[in-house]
């Protein structure tokens, strides 16, 4: 859809507002965001206070700064309420977690990002390693087990499309140019599974795999993330082959 094809462009301008907001910048200021989306100050000033009057961000006195508010959840309720395979991957995701003492994550496919829907920690886990939810955040496909998992199951054109995008160099193992991931998807679809080998945070390595619904259709990506000197090729073999049984587990219980 382009710029043409908005009808009430005063609405578009509000809902991209309130995209700004992320677990990286919950609060903004109205200079950030008229930066961020080339807008005047009065023109986010007036959308934010139509968000303010609506109830969906809120001001924090002590900086001038605006935040969501916990109205937003209510979305992600009904959203998630709709979703009949969650109960059913937290369940797997859940068990093996706590078998291998390692972290698993879930997401879907969101443009050019993964979408982290659920996660799932083990009892006990290795503190050398950052643990906190990451539901609801983002991350670019490109440099993301998940993200490869689910692009190896589309065709080359649409894998170009999907990581068509101004690339962040996150650490010095990121890829980003064009041709070496789409080698490395490819490989991916090859042998089943998709590596990020500390390509996105520093020493975390993840192996991940698409997950399918009953009728064949992509669900999301099923990841088992990990420290990275923990995480050698031997236990990537092992854990792929869990991650590719739990798939099946999943889909024969859908």
């Amino acid at each position: 859809m382009g710029q043409d094809d908005i009808k009430v462009k005063s609405l578009y301008k509000t809902l991209k507002v309130l995209e700004c907001f992320t677990s990286k910048t919950p609060e903004l200021g109205i200079t950030e965001i008229g930066n961020m989306l080339d807008l005047y100050k009065s023109n986010v000033h007036n959308l934010l206070s139509t968000l303010e009057a609506a109830g969906y961000v809120e001001k924090n006195q002590s900086n001038s700064k605006y935040r969501l508010t916990n109205k937003m959840l209510e979305f992600s309720y009904v959203v998630t309420s709709q979703l009949n395979y969650q109960d059913v991957i937290y369940q797997v995701m859940k068990r093996l977690t706590d078998e291998l003492g390692e972290m698993m994550y879930f997401g879907v496919p969101h443009g050019n990002y993964v979408l982290y829907m659920f996660n799932a920690y083990p009892k006990t886990y290795d503190h050398n390693y950052p643990i906190r939810s990451i539901m609801g955040e983002k991350a670019p496909m490109y440099c993301t087990s998940l993200g490869k998992a689910m692009l190896s199951t589309m065709e080359e054109a649409e894998i170009r499309e999907r990581i068509n995008m101004e690339k962040e160099q996150f650490t010095e193992y990121t890829l980003i140019d064009d041709d070496a991931i789409v080698k490395d998807v490819m490989l991916s679809k090859t042998r089943g599974y998709a590596l990020d080998n500390i390509e996105h945070e520093p020493n975390v390595r993840c192996v991940g795999i698409p997950i399918f619904g009953r009728n064949g259709e992509l669900i999301g990506g099923l990841s088992i993330s990990g420290a990275s000197q923990n995480f050698d090729d031997d236990k990537v073999a092992k854990y792929a082959k869990i991650l590719i049984d739990a798939a099946y587990e999943i889909k024969r219980r859908l």
